[in-house]
């Protein structure tokens, strides 16, 4: 390599020669163990010496060079750049140059770590201890996209990414009453955390140091009353501030044309209230990290659901649009029925419901709802109820659905039924819609109790074994419970909901990895029911032993825990070989602690910090570049090298009927939600109007609960990769 120059400007500010024998030891070390050349980084790097060069410019320069060498022949060398920019972290932070006891005085003097538990729970020989397990090496296991986002979206200032773990592990633990075991599980979760076994969602790694909310779902239901609905605004407001993405009912609110106060025709319908909401979302950003998401539902019966439906299209009047909000209609099993045999459909006023048939179509499902549906249709015929519409066949308002579908991907359709007779607390209420990525809901009522989730996902392609799914996926559990006595509830009704079902979400992070690892494909779709029948299998055993200890949750009594039909359930389809029936016999001694244990999120933004597939789509490709608002970088598939085969059946050229049997495979034995996106390559002529109604009456018909975003590759384009960056603003 040839030197035009003699000194480098420090860190420090002062000046030193410039050595070549150093930039070669750092390429050494940064290539060290991959499939790169780095005589080729050497060449390149070359052409950008200047006189006083700063060594923070000569590390980006090597940063830049190893990621722009990173290709699908090559795509090592995005961990070359990563592991470069974490040596420019190392030296910008100091953070491995001092003792770790050194270090956390720092950094709570500094108001850094806010959280008490850091220095309460823990004294000087704890720290010291703890500071010895840390695996600074570890740091170098990431790619530059996930250092990139590290440092962008969770990391604080002075902060590497091992003492992210580290303290987010003592956090965690800090609950744990016996000093032993609170060590240990400090030990335990940072293992898990720093091999990258378990993926905490975004609020957990942005919030939970300062001490801030820390779940990631919140769902509010409003009530047909105007304190109900600024309480909720204001609500909303609060949950968005705190970075957490928000669902919003809004079935109860009368449609246009109502009446108000007996006067006839006053109301002007939900479409003005959607508005204050998404205004909010714009106004109300998440702790400034990203914009506010609110995905808000209405059910296939209200009257303004055609309105609704037109909330996003870019024509018509503007005065009635609300771009910024992520529609969702509910649907029953009465309305796909009928869209399938193309049968008639009503659409009601609640309010009017409510008045003259002295009941509700809210809060009742399944069987129940159909009975009340069909005498709102007796008493429409009979002259009784006015603001109705007639749809001659059902399925054009559920093609009006498909058309936004193909625009924007919107909106999301819960399979409300289904959703509800699987719920496992239908005792004590009813579950209204899905939360902003569609996998996470509860019980919930207006103004008394707003479904609130804590989320995290064991990452799947790094389980070597059914034992280790087993064991990740019970440490999970009791980190999520953990979770909810750390969090600090944005709203009080959020608190009355972890109070009362201690609603927790085990997800699964990176599916496609799991069957490249195990050389299979989405069409095995027993291996991948038995993956989720492990996961819930060590959820349940871990929430059965916090129960022991710390007690059941609230509304165990006469739940589908209690009474013994959720794991009857499970043992009617297990095809892992487990015993249900002993763990019935501890459910009936001790119970459970967490009402809804199991929820794979879409996980767009900690995958790429965990260097695996997002969720439980398949890789949008063996490689490709992100470009989101962390900036762009190279994304690399797991297991590729090791199984090729199986990635050749990437995200848009699988069959996408494939992929919604692989979800209801998973459902079985999740018991919440699966955030299922779905893809069609318009490029390809059968990739048309009629494969998207298949896609949608296909996974209704397999029980899937609900349909999340159907992408779309318009003629002439091409797809590469872009996630929906709203994912994040719910699990990460």
């Amino acid at each position: 390599m040839s030197v035009r120059t003699t000194r480098v400007t420090k860190r420090a500010g002062h000046f030193e020669a410039y050595q070549t024998s150093k930039v070669k030891a750092v390429i050494a070390h940064a290539t060290k163990g991959l499939n790169v050349n780095p005589l080729v980084l050497e060449s390149k790097f070359d052409e950008t010496i200047f006189d006083g060069m700063p060594t923070q410019l000569i590390n980006e320069n090597l940063t830049h060079h190893a990621r722009t060498l990173c290709s699908a022949d090559e795509p090592e060398w995005t961990f070359v750049a990563g592991r470069i920019k974490t040596f420019g972290m190392w030296a910008d932070t100091a953070a491995y140059e001092m003792p770790f006891n050194t270090y956390l005085s720092q950094q709570i003097f500094k108001g850094r770590y806010t959280h008490p538990a850091v220095s309460q729970s823990y004294d000087a020989s704890d720290w010291e201890t703890l500071g010895k397990i840390i695996d600074q090496s570890r740091d170098t296991d990431h790619s530059y996209g996930s250092v990139l986002t590290a440092s962008k979206k969770y990391l604080l200032k002075g902060e590497c990414i091992q003492q992210m773990h580290m303290v987010n592990a003592m956090i965690i633990a800090s609950v744990e009453d016996d000093y032993t075991t609170r060590m240990q599980l400090v030990a335990d979760i940072y293992e898990a955390l720093s091999n990258r076994k378990i993926s905490l969602a975004t609020p957990w790694l942005s919030n939970l140091r300062s001490n801030g909310n820390i779940s990631s779902c919140f769902i509010l239901q409003i009530d047909d009353d105007l304190d109900s609905i600024y309480d909720n605004l204001k609500n909303a407001a609060r949950i968005s501030k705190n970075g957490g993405g928000v669902g919003i009912d809004i079935s109860r609110i009368r449609a246009a044309g109502a009446s108000i106060n007996g006067r006839k025709g006053a109301s002007g319908g939900v479409v003005g209230w959607i508005k204050l909401f998404n205004d909010t979302a714009v106004a109300v950003d998440q702790g400034g990290k990203r914009a506010g998401a609110i995905t808000i539902n209405l059910p296939s019966w209200h009257n303004d659901i055609a309105a609704f439906l037109e909330l996003q299209n870019e024509t018509g009047d503007l005065r009635k649009r609300a771009f910024d909000i992520f529609p969702q209609m509910s649907a029953s099993d009465e309305f796909m029925r009928r869209c399938d045999d193309q049968a008639v459909w009503h659409t009601f006023d609640p309010h009017e419901v409510n008045e003259v048939m002295g009941f509700r179509l809210t809060d009742v499902y399944c069987e129940e709802f159909t009975r009340r549906y069909l005498l709102c249709e007796e008493a429409y015929h009979a002259g009784k109820l006015e603001i109705v519409t007639e749809y001659p066949n059902a399925r054009d308002l559920l093609k009006k659905a498909m058309h936004m579908h193909f625009e924007n991907g919107l909106p999301y359709l819960p399979f409300i039924d289904t959703i509800n007779e699987r719920n496992p607390n239908k005792h004590d209420g009813s579950i209204a819609c899905v939360n902003l990525c569609v996998e996470s809901y509860s019980n919930m009522k207006a103004d008394v109790y707003g479904h609130t989730c804590n989320l995290a996902s064991v990452v799947v392609g790094r389980m070597k074994s059914a034992e280790d799914i087993v064991k990740y996926s019970r440490l999970t559990t009791r980190i999520l419970d953990n979770g909810i006595s750390l969090t600090k509830a944005p709203i009080a009704i959020s608190k009355a909901h972890n109070d009362r079902y201690r609603t927790i979400g085990v997800g699964i992070q990176g599916l496609h990895d799991y069957l490249a690892l195990n050389f299979t494909t989405y069409n095995n779709t027993r291996a991948i029911t038995e993956l989720a029948e492990l996961i819930e299998y060590g959820c349940v055993m871990e929430s059965i032993e916090l129960a022991r200890t710390r007690g059941r949750y609230e509304a165990f009594k006469g739940s589908e825990w209690d009474n013994g039909n959720q794991i009857a359930y499970f043992k009617k389809h297990s095809v892992a070989g487990l015993d249900w029936d002993a763990v019935q016999v501890l459910l009936n001694k001790y119970g459970i602690r967490n009402s809804q244990l199991t929820s794979p999120a879409p996980n767009t933004s900690t995958s790429i910090f965990m260097d695996a597939a997002a969720g439980v789509q398949p890789v949008y490709a063996p490689f490709f570049m992100e470009d989101n608002t962390t900036g762009v970088f190279p994304v690399v598939a797991m297991h590729l090298r090791d199984n090729p085969i199986c990635y050749s059946r990437t995200y848009p050229k699988l069959d996408q009927i494939i992929l919604v049997e692989a979800v209801a495979a998973l459902q079985y034995f999740v018991d919440t939600g699966i955030s299922a996106e779905y893809i069609l390559d318009r490029n390809n002529p059968e990739n048309n109007a009629k494969k998207l109604y298949d896609i949608i009456m296909h996974a209704w018909k397999m029980k899937t609960k609900a349909v999340y975003y159907i992408r779309s590759i318009k003629p002439g384009e091409t797809w590469n990769g872009k996630a929906e960056e709203a994912c994040a603003g719910c699990a990460g």
